[in-house]
């Protein structure tokens, strides 16, 4: 499998969009997504694939565009063959637009065209070929940021991902976030549930484990004891945590990414 992955160049649309990717193969592929705090939106250009369902205990095709919801659980997918596919990968925040406010209740039925156009997906999937795999960074940009900036903002939600992400690397605790969202801490958890569809303690940890894998990965000389500069009490901490939130050890974890990118492995 190609993946390439780029950041977007304007401030206005890097607020909410962590990278864009390019995934290619021509080979079936099983892969597995790691929580990463972030939310998807994907448009497929060629070929399909596959995201396992655990109500059927099967794999169900999905559509040619659609959204796919931060959760704090892996997900398994499948690709049968050749595959041209453009993946957003949106920052929790973006849940703060109103164009989102229904996401966690009707993702399935989330419209990628109210986010980019058919003619613009046409447009933009018309530029990439395998021959010609490269992110038309500006383009995309440009129509993010216009359509993003037709929607209302909810604050609060834009100000406790802030404070999350502002002291990822700290041991904060979920009685100091509420007491920052001037909050109790039972009202917190209840609101933070209805947002993002995690309890605070489960968002904490998604996001303090994207960042110290993406860190972990592409810091040279690495160590696992590294992962205590990121909030974690010891090694043993981040072991648990690894395990829980991927199903490997550390060392089978990292061995797995494969990829340039720290949120997929391969099974």
């Amino acid at each position: 499998m190609i993946l390439i992955e780029k950041d977007p160049v304007l401030s206005t649309v890097a607020k909410y969009v962590d990278r864009y990717q390019l995934f290619i193969t021509k080979e079936p592929i099983f892969f597995k997504t790691i929580p990463n705090g972030k939310i998807e939106c994907y448009f497929v250009k060629q070929g399909e694939f596959s995201r396992w369902d655990s109500e059927t205990e099967s794999f169900i095709l999905s559509n040619r565009s659609g959204i796919l919801p931060a959760t704090n659980e892996a997900t398994f997918y499948h690709i049968p063959a050749n595959i041209i596919c453009l993946n957003i990968k949106f920052k929790l925040n973006i849940l703060s637009l109103s164009l989102f406010k229904e996401l966690l209740t009707n993702w399935k039925g989330f419209k990628p065209t109210e986010l980019i156009s058919k003619i613009e997906q046409k447009n933009i999937l018309s530029s990439i070929t395998e021959e010609n795999p490269i992110i038309p960074i500006e383009q995309l940009d440009i129509i993010i940021e216009n359509s993003l900036s037709q929607y209302s903002v909810d604050f609060k939600i834009d100000k406790v991902i802030q404070l999350i992400e502002g002291q990822i690397t700290d041991q904060l605790r979920v009685v100091d976030l509420a007491e920052k969202m001037n909050m109790s801490q039972k009202s917190m958890e209840r609101w933070v549930k209805k947002q993002f569809n995690l309890s605070p303690k489960e968002l904490l940890q998604v996001l303090r484990f994207e960042h110290v894998s993406h860190d972990l990965k592409n810091r040279p000389n690495s160590k696992l004891t590294d992962s205590i500069e990121y909030g974690y009490y010891d090694q043993s901490h981040f072991i648990k945590e690894c395990r829980r939130i991927t199903g490997y050890a550390p060392k089978d974890f990292f061995s797995r990414m494969k990829l340039p990118t720290n949120d997929i492995v391969f099974e």
